[in-house]
C-alpha cells in the first residue's frame, strides 16, 4: 500500500538533530506580502522574494508556509491543502446538517464520552476522497508534511474517523492517511488522549474488518514511534495488546493486515524514546508472551504465504525478536523450536539484507540464554551468519547485528568461540568494525564482541592484533572520552594485552598539588567559637561527670 518504507540493502537513514526554530501563520506571510505590494509598490513576485528573504534571515522556519501571492486562486495551492481544505469544509458541512452522536467507552480504568457529528454514506465518501488525496500528496511529496501538520490536520482526521465510525469501506482511507500523517513527529504531538481512545474504539468496533484493522494498526504504530507517553497509553489505557492479540489469530490468512498488527505490537516494546526516564517496553513484551502470541508468531514463520516472502518473514522475525527478553521466554521460544526456524530463514533468503538483519537481530537477542548459544552453534548458526556478513559488507544496520550476534553466542562459551574463529568469524568481525566503526551501534556492539572472544579463548589474540582490531578500538576511545562504550574499548585493548593508559584522578598523596580544597587553615575557626557556647559548655560537663572526670578548679571559673 505504499504506508511503510521499505530499506534496501544499502538503505540509509540520515537522521536530523532536533533543533529549535520560530514558526509563522499563513496568514502574517501573506499580510507581508500584501504589505510589501501595497505599502512599497512592489511587483507582486519582488513583494513574495522579499517576504521570503526577510523571514528567513530572521531564522524563520517557513516549511509550513505556502509561499505564493495571496489573491490567488485556491486550486491552484498544493494537492495536501487542497485535500485538508476539503476535508475540513466536508466536516463543516456534516456539523450543520448531521447529528451529534455520543460514544462511551472504557479507558485507563474508567469510562471516557466521545462527541462527534455522525455522517451519512454520501458525506461518507467525501470525507474519503479528501483523506486519501491528501495520503497521496503526501507519499508524492513528503516535504508537503510540514503544510498541514500546523493547520490542524490530525484532528480532521480523528474526527472524519470518528463521523464515519459506522461505514467501514470510508474508514479504511481516513485511517490510513492518519498513519501517513502520524508518520511526522510533530503531528504525533497533536494527536492526543482523544486520538488515542478514537483509534482503539474503532478497532474494537470492527474486529473483523481486514481494512479498518490494517488502517488502525498503522496508525497506532505511528503513533507510538518514538513517543512513550503514547506508548504507554495505547498499552495500559486503552488496552491494545488485547485488540492486537485477537486481530493476529483472526487474520491470520491476510499477510497484510496480520502485518499490521505485528508492527503495532512491535511497536509497543520499543524503547527509542530519549525524553522518557523509563520505558514499559520490556513489561509490555512479557504481557505479549502470557497473552500466548509466540505460537501465533511462529506459526506464522512456518506458514509459506510468509516464509516464502522476504519482506514478510523480516517483520515476523523482527517482531519475535523483540518479545526474546527474559531468560524464561527465551528457553520457551527455543522449545517452540524457533531457532532451527531463523537459521533456516537465514540460509534460505541470505542475500536478502532484511532478512538477514532480522534472523541475526533475532539471533542475539535469544543468545541472552546459554543453552540457546550453545543451540545456535551446533545448528551451523555461526556459518550462515558469517556467511551473510560477506554478502551484505556495506549493510551497516545488517553487520552490526551480525556483530552483536557473534559476541552475544561468544560470552562465557569457549566451544563457541572456537567454533566462530573455524569458520572466518574474526577476520568479518574486524572488517565490520573496521568499514562501520564511525556507526554508533557499531562503537558499542563491536567491543563487546571482540573481549566475549578472546576472555576465555587467548590463542585469539595474535589474530585479532594481526588484523588490525587496535585501531577501531582506539578510533572509539577517542570518539568517546568516557562513559560505557569507552570502558568497553579500553577493556577489549586490555584482553589484547594492549598498551592502556588509566587515567588516575587522585593518588591520596600529600603533595601541594593533590592536597583537597578544605579552606584557609590560618583562617577563621569555627569549631572553636561554637566550643565556647553555653550549650556546648554544658554538653561538655555532662560527658565528663558521665566519664568520673572531676575537672580543674580554674574550669569553674569559666
Amino acid at each position: 500500500m505504499g504506508l511503510r518504507p521499505t530499506a534496501g540493502a544499502y538503505h540509509t537513514d540520515e537522521k536530523k538533530e532536533s533543533a529549535l526554530y520560530a514558526r509563522i501563520s499563513q496568514e502574517t506571510f501573506d499580510e507581508v506580502v500584501k504589505e510589501n505590494v501595497d505599502d512599497l509598490a512592489m511587483e507582486p513576485e519582488e513583494a513574495l522574494a522579499d517576504a521570503i528573504q526577510q523571514f528567513e534571515s530572521q531564522g524563520v522556519n517557513l516549511s509550513n508556509i505556502v509561499k505564493r501571492v495571496p489573491g490567488g486562486d485556491p486550486s491552484d495551492d498544493p494537492a495536501v491543502i487542497v485535500g485538508l481544505r476539503a476535508l475540513k469544509a466536508a466536516l463543516e458541512t456534516a456539523a450543520d446538517e448531521g447529528e451529534e452522536e455520543e460514544l462511551e467507552l472504557a479507558f485507563g480504568g474508567g469510562k471516557m464520552k466521545l462527541h462527534f457529528i455522525r455522517v451519512d454514506a454520501e458525506r461518507s465518501i467525501a470525507l474519503a476522497e479528501a483523506a486519501a488525496q491528501i495520503r497521496t500528496a503526501l507519499q508524492k511529496e513528503k516535504e508537503a508534511m510540514a503544510l498541514i501538520v500546523l493547520e490542524g490536520a490530525v484532528d480532521a482526521l480523528v474526527s472524519s474517523a470518528l463521523a464515519v465510525m459506522h461505514t467501514p469501506a470510508a474508514l479504511t482511507p481516513i485511517l490510513e492517511s492518519l498513519a501517513v500523517v502520524l508518520g511526522d513527529p510533530e503531528a504525533r504531538e497533536q494527536l492526543g488522549v482523544r486520538g488515542i481512545a478514537a483509534l482503539s474504539a474503532l478497532l474494537r468496533r470492527h474486529p473483523e474488518d481486514a481494512g479498518v484493522a490494517r488502517g488502525g494498526f498503522l496508525a497506532c504504530r505511528a503513533a507510538m514511534l518514538v513517543h512513550e507517553t503514547h506508548r504507554q497509553q495505547f498499552v495500559a489505557s486503552a488496552k491494545l495488546l488485547r485488540i492486537i492479540a485477537p486481530a493476529l489469530k483472526h487474520f491470520i490468512d491476510q499477510p497484510a493486515t496480520f502485518l499490521s498488527a505485528c508492527a503495532a505490537l512491535r511497536t509497543t516494546t520499543l524503547s527509542d524514546d530519549a525524553r522518557a526516564r523509563t520505558s514499559k517496553g520490556l513489561e509490555h513484551a512479557k504481557a505479549a508472551v502470557e497473552l500466548k502470541l509466540l505460537p501465533v508468531l511462529l506459526n506464522a514463520a512456518k506458514d509459506p504465504k510468509y516464509a516464502e516472502t522476504p519482506a514478510h518473514l523480516a517483520e515476523l522475525l523482527a517482531t519475535l525478536s523483540r518479545m526474546a527478553v527474559t531468560d524464561q521466554i527465551c528457553s520457551a521460544l527455543a522449545e517452540l523450536e524457533s531457532l532451527p526456524l531463523a537459521i533456516g530463514a537465514l540460509a534460505a533468503h541470505m542475500t536478502d539484507a532484511a532478512v538477514a538483519k532480522q534472523a541475526c537481530f533475532f539471533l542475539a537477542s535469544i543468545s541472552g540464554n546459554d543453552s540457546c548459544k550453545q543451540q545456535i552453534v551446533a545448528g551451523h548458526g555461526h556459518v550462515a551468519i558469517v556467511q551473510a556478513m560477506h554478502l551484505h559488507p556495506n549493510n551497516v544496520s545488517m553487520q552490526t547485528d551480525a556483530v552483536s550476534a557473534l559476541g552475544a553466542m561468544s560470552l562465557r562459551q569457549p566451544e563457541n568461540c572456537e567454533a566462530i574463529a573455524e569458520v572466518g568469524g574474526l577476520a568479518a568481525i574486524v572488517q565490520a568494525f573496521t568499514q562501520h566503526v564511525s556507526n554508533p551501534r557499531m562503537q558499542g556492539k563491536g567491543p563487546l564482541a571482540v573481549r566475549n572472544l578472546i576472555s576465555r579463548n587467548p590463542e585469539h589474540i595474535a589474530m585479532f592484533v594481526e588484523l588490525g582490531v587496535e585501531a577501531p578500538l582506539r578510533q572509539v576511545m577517542g570518539t568517546h572520552p568516557d562513559g560505557a562504550v569507552h570502558n568497553a574499548a579500553k577493556a577489549a585493548l586490555r584482553e589484547l594485552h594492549l598498551k592502556v593508559d588509566l587515567k588516575e584522578e587522585w593518588q591520596g598523596t600529600l603533595e601541594d598539588h593533590k592536597i583537597l580544597d578544605n579552606g584557609d587553615p590560618e583562617g577563621e575557626n569555627h569549631w572553636d567559637k561554637w566550643l565556647e557556647t553555653p550549650v556546648a559548655q554544658a554538653a561538655i560537663r555532662q560527658e565528663m561527670e558521665e566519664a568520673g572526670v572531676v575537672p580543674d578548679a580554674y574550669l569553674d571559673a569559666l
